[in-house]
C-alpha cells in the first residue's frame, strides 16, 4: 500500500512503539461505558451508549436538575456554539467551551475546581461555522484539546496547566480544529477543519507524552499517490484541496484500524476545475492506527458539488446479518442516508447501489452516485419554487440558480448518531432545508474563502427537522419524529441501557424518549439552547445526565454558558424563562429584491472593469443562513 507521509520523513518514528500509554484509560476506552465517560463518543466505538440504568423508562419522569453551573460567560455570544460532550472521571467533569476555555467541575455539585483560559487570538477569521469545540480527550494525566488556532494542547488534568502545545498548521492558511481529539495507546489523533478555505485535509498523530508529531495521513493525495488519478493532473489547478475531518475518529484495537469521515472538496460548488471522483472527499476512511497506512475507503458522494460532506462521527458496531456475525461501521450523511459498511474492508453490509444521475458537462459531473438501500431520514426533493428550477438530490447546477433538497445544510451535518446494542437502532438527527445553489468563479487566496458558488436558504420553505430511529439490520425507519426545528447541525443525543434516549432541542428543552418506541417521556426547559450531546455518568452510586447549554450559531438556538446535570434526587426545577425559539422559515420578497439589486450592481461593475470576480449573496457565509 502507498503511504500518505509528509515530507518530514517520519516513517521510522511513526512505526516505532509509543511509550508510557495510559493502561487504565485504554481499558475504559475499550469497555462498555459505565460510571465514567472518558472520551467524546463514550468509548472508542463512538456509540454514545451508556450501560447505566438506574434512570429508566419507569422513573425518568422524576428527573430534576441536580445542579446548573454558569461557565463565567466563556463562549457566551452569537458567534459561539456549545457542542462539546463533557468528560467525567472519578467524580470530576471536564468541559471545553466555544472559546477553547477548559473547566474542571465537581461532577456531583457543579462547583468549578479550576479553569484554563485559552487566550486564543480574537482575530482568528478562518472558522467556518461559529466558534466552537466539540470536546476533549483524556489520557496519561492530561486533557487534550484541539484549538481554533490549529494547535493541539495538552493540559495537566489536576491543575489545567499547559504541558505542551503543538501547531498542526498555521491558522492564517485557513486551518482550524473544531473536533475533539482521540487518545488511545499513547497517541493523540486530531483532524483539521477548513474545507471552505482551500486547506489540504489530514489526520495527525501525536505522541501523547511529548506532543511530537508521529505522522500525518492526508485525505487528498499528492502526485503519484493512491487516489491522485481521481483529480486533474497537478499543474494550474495546484494541489487538490479539501476533505477536512470535522469530527472525532473511532478506533478498533483488535483490527488495529482508525476510522473517520471526510468533508467537502475545494473549491466547493464548482466541479469544473477538478474533474474526477476527487478522493477522498465525502468519504469514510480506514487507516492503520499505528502507522497511518491506508487500509480502505468508501466514497459517499463522487465529485461532490453540493457540500454533501461527511461531517457526522462514524460509529462502530457489531451485528448479525443473514445469520452471520459482522463488524459494522456507519455514518449519517447530509444526503439523508445512513451508510452502513463492513469495517474490515469498507464493503456495504446493506446494499448500496450505483445509479445514474442527471448530468451537467460543464460541472464534470460523476455519471453515477451511491444510493443506499433503505430509507432516507429527510426529504430528497425540493418543493417547486417561484421562477427557479427545482430538483432532487444530485441535480447539478451551473450559473442559474437551482433549488435542491436536501441541501448542504440538510440531512445530518456535525451532529453525532448514537447506536444502541439493545434496540439495534441508530438515532439520526436531521435538518430539512431547501437551498438555492449557484456557481460563480473565485480564485484561491491563502486563508480566504475558496467556495466557487453558494447555497442560500430558499424562501417560503420550512427550516425544520427530523429525528429518526434507523434499524441497523435493514437501514429502514423504525420510528421518526417530525421536528419544528433543524436537528442535524449541532444537536446530539445519547442512549442508555435504561431504555432511554436523551436529546437537546433548539427551543431549550432537554428531552427523554423511549429508545424502542420513540415515545416522549419527559421534558425539561433549560433556558438556553441545549445543542450538544449529553453525558451519562455515576458518582457515589447516583446516576447523572449532563448537557452543555450554550446555543448553536448555525441552528440559531439561544446562546448561553451553562452546564446542567440531572438526577433522580435533583431538586432544581426548569428555567422559568423559555428562550426565543429559532426561526422555522424565511420570507421571500426581501431576499430576492436584495439579490437582484446586488447582482445588477455586480454586473454593472464588471462591465466597467471594477470587479475581477463576483461578490454574490452568501459568498462569505455559504454554510449559514445569512
Amino acid at each position: 500500500m502507498i503511504l500518505f507521509w509528509t515530507s518530514l520523513g517520519l516513517l521510522t518514528s511513526a512505526a516505532a512503539p509509543v511509550q508510557a500509554a495510559d493502561q487504565a484509560i485504554d481499558r475504559l476506552l475499550q469497555s462498555p461505558v459505565a460510571k465514567d465517560w472518558v472520551t467524546n463518543g463514550g468509548n472508542l466505538a463512538n456509540q454514545r451508549f451508556s450501560t447505566l440504568k438506574q434512570i429508566d423508562t419507569t422513573n425518568v419522569r422524576q428527573l430534576k436538575g441536580a445542579w446548573r453551573t454558569r461557565l463565567k460567560r466563556s463562549g457566551f455570544g452569537t458567534k459561539y456554539s456549545a457542542e462539546a460532550t463533557p468528560l467525567v472521571k472519578d467524580g470530576i467533569m471536564y468541559m471545553v467551551t466555544g472559546n477553547d476555555d477548559v473547566f474542571a467541575l465537581n461532577a456531583k455539585t457543579g462547583e468549578i475546581l479550576w479553569q484554563r483560559w485559552s487566550r486564543i487570538d480574537p482575530k482568528i477569521s478562518v472558522v467556518c461555522c461559529g466558534w466552537l469545540s466539540r470536546g476533549l480527550a483524556m489520557g496519561e494525566g492530561m486533557l487534550f484539546v484541539g484549538q481554533l488556532d490549529a494547535n493541539v494542547v495538552a493540559l495537566d488534568i489536576r491543575t489545567g496547566r499547559e504541558v505542551w502545545k503543538t501547531p498542526i498548521e498555521d491558522w492564517h492558511d485557513g486551518y482550524s480544529i473544531t473536533s475533539a481529539p482521540l487518545y488511545f495507546d499513547g497517541i493523540v489523533y486530531s483532524g483539521v477543519a477548513g474545507g471552505e478555505l482551500g486547506i489540504r485535509g489530514r489526520l495527525t498523530a501525536l505522541n501523547a507524552k511529548t506532543g511530537k508529531i508521529l505522522w500525518r495521513a492526508y485525505t487528498v493525495p499528492g502526485l503519484g499517490e493512491f487516489g491522485s488519478d481521481t483529480w486533474p493532473a497537478i499543474g494550474d489547478v495546484g494541489i487538490p484541496r479539501g476533505a477536512p475531518i470535522w469530527n472525532t475518529p473511532a478506533l478498533d484495537p483488535l483490527l488495529g484500524q482508525i476510522y473517520f469521515a471526510t468533508g467537502n472538496c475545494g473549491p466547493d460548488y464548482d466541479g469544473s476545475v477538478r474533474e474526477g471522483d476527487n478522493l477522498f472527499c465525502a468519504s469514510i476512511m480506514a487507516l492503520n492506527a499505528r502507522t497511518g497506512e491506508y487500509v480502505w475507503h468508501f466514497q459517499e458522494v463522487h465529485h461532490d458539488l453540493w457540500d454533501y460532506d461527511a461531517a457526522s462521527p462514524v460509529v462502530l458496531f457489531d451485528t448479525v446479518i443473514d445469520g452471520q456475525p459482522r463488524k459494522g461501521i456507519a455514518e449519517a450523511g447530509k444526503t439523508g442516508w445512513v451508510y452502513i459498511l463492513d469495517r474490515t474492508n469498507g464493503k456495504p453490509l446493506i446494499g448500496i447501489d450505483e445509479r445514474p444521475v442527471p448530468q451537467e458537462p460543464r460541472q464534470k459531473t460523476a455519471k453515477t452516485q451511491p444510493y443506499p438501500q433503505g430509507d432516507a431520514t429527510v426529504p430528497q426533493c425540493a418543493d417547486p419554487q417561484p421562477d427557479i428550477k427545482s430538483g432532487c438530490i444530485f441535480e447539478p447546477f451551473w450559473d442559474e440558480p437551482v433549488a435542491l433538497q436536501p441541501s448542504g445544510q440538510g440531512g445530518t451535518n456535525w451532529s453525532p448518531m448514537p447506536y444502541s446494542p439493545d434496540t439495534g437502532y441508530f438515532y439520526v438527527p436531521g435538518s430539512i432545508r431547501t437551498s438555492v445553489f449557484e456557481r460563480f468563479p473565485r480564485q484561491y487566496r491563502r486563508g480566504q474563502i475558496y467556495t466557487r458558488g453558494s447555497q442560500e436558504a430558499a424562501f417560503h420553505t420550512p427550516l425544520a427537522g427530523t429525528f429518526t430511529a434507523i434499524d441497523g439490520k435493514t437501514n429502514k425507519i423504525a420510528w421518526q419524529h417530525k421536528m419544528s426545528y433543524r436537528m442535524g447541525g449541532g444537536s446530539g443525543s445519547t442512549v442508555t441501557a435504561g431504555g432511554l434516549l436523551f436529546r437537546g432541542e433548539p427551543d431549550g428543552n432537554f428531552v427523554a424518549i423511549d429508545a424502542k418506541s420513540g415515545e416522549v417521556l419527559w421534558k425539561f426547559q433549560t433556558g438556553f439552547g441545549p445543542d450538544a450531546p449529553p453525558t451519562v455518568y455515576e458518582v457515589d452510586g447516583e446516576e447523572y445526565i449532563a448537557i452543555a447549554t450554550g446555543g448553536n450559531s448555525i441552528q440559531r438556538s439561544a446562546t448561553g454558558d451553562a452546564v446542567w446535570a440531572f438526577s433522580l434526587k435533583g431538586q432544581v426545577g426548569p428555567a422559568w424563562w423559555p428562550p426565543t425559539p429559532p426561526p422555522t422559515g424565511l420570507g421571500l420578497g426581501l431576499y430576492w429584491r436584495l439579490r437582484s439589486a446586488l447582482l445588477s450592481l455586480w454586473q454593472d461593475d464588471r462591465r466597467n472593469g471594477h470587479l475581477a470576480e463576483p461578490s454574490r449573496p452568501g459568498a462569505q457565509g455559504d454554510r449559514g443562513d445569512r
